[in-house]
């Protein structure tokens, strides 16, 4: 069975039970691993200041890259050879980015409540940036950078980690 048809301008998604859960539970993983990295943006005291209109706009985040290899392949630095550039870049971007990956995987756990599941472009897209996202922490974790890499770890991660593959795979097509 694919996982992912069109019809008409929706994105069907036919799962098994079994596979509906280990795709709630990763996603709700990813939630918690970036939910670790947000920052709580206080309301500044000054309603008029600089603080209070990036806060209001959803700018802002740490000046310093993540130690998780996960966290860093997820929220990678703008300039590679440029410290200060990343830095600046980081701290105006991070926390809006962090809270659009924390969205769109609530939205994936959200969805899997019933079978089949109909999905709008924006929430296959969702759908597709969640599928990226988990492919890229499991990736950290297997040591995979490049395609063809074998990665290292235990075969289980290995098999999810194609299986996340073939999803995102077959709602690239249907999406297309």
């Amino acid at each position: 069975m694919i996982p992912f048809t069109r019809h008409g301008v929706l994105v069907i998604v036919r799962l098994s039970d079994l596979e509906a859960e280990v795709l709630r539970d990763l996603a709700g993983q990813l939630t918690e691993l970036l939910g670790d990295r947000a920052t709580t943006h206080e309301a500044p005291t000054d309603a008029g200041s600089a603080a209070a209109l990036f806060a209001q706009l959803g700018i802002g985040g740490s000046t310093v890259a993540p130690l998780d290899p996960a966290l860093a392949r997820l929220l990678p630095d703008a300039y590679k050879n440029d410290l200060s550039a990343s830095s600046e870049h980081r701290r105006l971007t991070e926390g809006g980015l962090v809270d659009r990956k924390i969205a769109h995987a609530r939205l994936v756990v959200a969805s899997l409540t019933s079978s089949p599941i109909t999905l709008d472009e924006a929430a296959a897209q969702s759908w597709l940036r969640t599928l990226t996202d988990l492919r890229l922490t499991i990736a950290s974790r297997l040591r995979i950078i490049d395609d063809g890499d074998e990665g290292t770890g235990d075969e289980a991660l290995l098999d999810v980690y194609d299986w996340l593959g073939y999803l995102q795979g077959t709602l690239l097509d249907a999406i297309e």
